[in-house]
């Protein structure tokens, strides 16, 4: 009986390290003054190290960045694109 309370005690500490060190959700939206229109171009996560992963809503890869902002950047050269945290800052 002590195995599964040692593993519950396990867990527990897993589930702690994945909610400290859990990457923070973004969107890249995109946005068309003259048309009234804009939706979300794509989605991402920054991780603890300040990299960033992003995906279109398909799942097909779109990179990796040196940060959320940078992705924006890059995303923003053909259209306006602006950088929306889906969670509650550090």
């Amino acid at each position: 009986m002590t195995k599964i309370s040692a593993f519950t005690d396990l867990e527990q500490e897993a589930a702690e390290l994945a909610a400290e060190y859990a990457p923070r959700p973004f969107a890249l939206c995109w946005t068309d003054a003259e048309q009234d229109d804009g939706g979300v171009l794509c989605w991402g996560l920054q991780l603890r190290d300040g990299h960033a992963m992003v995906c279109a809503e398909s799942g097909d890869w779109r990179g990796r960045f040196d940060d959320a902002e940078t992705a924006r950047r890059v995303f923003s050269r053909t259209r306006t694109v602006t950088l929306v945290w889906l969670d509650a800052p550090e």
